[in-house]
């Protein structure tokens, strides 16, 4: 009998774990409080929290009003007196459900994981490691810096979904099935983000002795956009992630990892992006003029999503394979404004001299990035 695992196409866990449900971090009332915060469509009393339909409709509306209502920012790094990021519970939902601001990912689906728990949804957190190279180049993984969650949303399956509710960069916009080589649509038609499982080149593991082959032992998501309709999409592997069940401490281990090395994407630059509803007439612009009566009233779930991004010292609005500037800065006050009127994040006069001495400072900034 052959030892080589069958091919992970089903969308189980390993082995057909099921997920057990547990508590939230959150009370009812924090929990309706977020429910209120992204504007769930149904209203929802701590009385209604036992009978909310935990089922894959609501995970994804849930995990897109999410996005489009929280950005994912790191200013805390750069302006404020400590440079740190607070992820602990009652630190995060002060900060994004109180205050309106942001977080990155070890805030922002800790939220998530915490709130879609106290909804009833069976869910655990993993972790990943990010490829920060450019699309069509060779993959260079970080570490485990990176929060994923896996959801069992039907609760007499083990059918389970990966989900990412963070909003950063090009990332997943729905749950996606946990299944090799399944596909999702992404913000717009022009984005498709794919599971592999698949193996690295310099792992030590086969499927069985003498195999000389690299067993799959991790999965890839992989984001493909088609930026024309005449050429090929580029490709890129956002991150790679495994099925192990990962802690708050290793979070928080994690995220001082993050937050105090001194290179990289957090520390040598202000990060904000945030995504947003695109309006029926964006929608009909990207689906052509036949499909008028199909960009109407579309629902949470199935509406195409943009996306605003600070690169530098330039904001962008993307939408599909179309990216617009939107506002340069030449100083630090320039960003503050453009942190309050794009993203909602208030950085008081007092904040900015924090950011005196830190890499991303517009000390020596060139003019402008936007020919970069």
């Amino acid at each position: 009998m052959s030892n080589i695992p069958k091919s992970r196409t089903d969308g189980r866990l390993r082995d057909g774990l099921w997920i057990k449900q547990l508590p939230s971090g959150y009370t009812p009332t924090q929990i309706v409080r977020w429910l209120s915060k992204i504007a769930f469509p149904k209203p929802i009393s701590e009385e209604d929290i036992p009978t909310f339909e935990t089922n894959l409709e609501n995970l994804c509306i849930l995990m897109r009003l999410q996005m489009v209502t929280f950005p994912f920012e790191n200013t805390p790094m750069h302006y404020t007196s400590h440079r740190t990021m607070d992820i602990s519970p009652e630190a995060v939902f002060q900060r994004l459900v109180v205050e309106g601001k942001g977080c990155y990912c070890f805030g922002l689906n800790q939220l998530f994981l915490q709130m879609i728990r106290g909804l009833g949804y069976r869910a655990y957190s993993g972790a990943g490691r990010i490829n920060e190279e450019p699309p069509n180049a060779p993959v260079i993984f970080l570490s485990f810096v990176h929060m994923v969650i896996f959801v069992q949303p039907d609760e007499n399956s083990n059918i389970t979904y990966l989900v990412d509710a963070t909003g950063g960069g090009t990332g997943l916009t729905r749950p996606i099935l946990l299944a090799d080589g399944q596909m999702v649509m992404g913000a717009t038609s022009t984005e498709t983000h794919t599971l592999i499982r698949t193996t690295r080149s310099d792992s030590s593991l086969e499927p069985s002795l003498g195999s000389c082959e690299n067993a799959k032992v991790e999965w890839h998501l992989i984001v493909r956009h088609q930026k024309n309709s005449d050429g090929p999409p580029t490709e890129r592997t956002m991150y790679s992630f495994i099925e192990d069940e990962f802690y708050p401490t290793d979070y928080t281990t994690a995220n001082i990892a993050v937050y105090t090395k001194q290179s990289g994407l957090f520390w040598e630059n202000v990060v904000c992006s945030k995504s947003f509803w695109l309006s029926d007439v964006e929608m009909l612009e990207l689906m052509g003029e036949d499909c008028e009566e199909e960009c109407k009233n579309v629902p949470p779930s199935r509406r195409f999503m943009g996306r605003l991004g600070m690169e530098g010292n330039i904001v962008r609005r993307h939408i599909g394979s179309r990216s617009d500037v939107i506002r340069v800065m030449n100083t630090e006050a320039e960003r503050a404004d453009a942190l309050r009127d794009i993203f909602g994040i208030d950085i008081t006069q007092d904040d900015l001299a924090f950011m005196k001495g830190r890499a991303p400072a517009f000390e020596g900034f060139p003019k402008t990035l936007e020919n970069m």
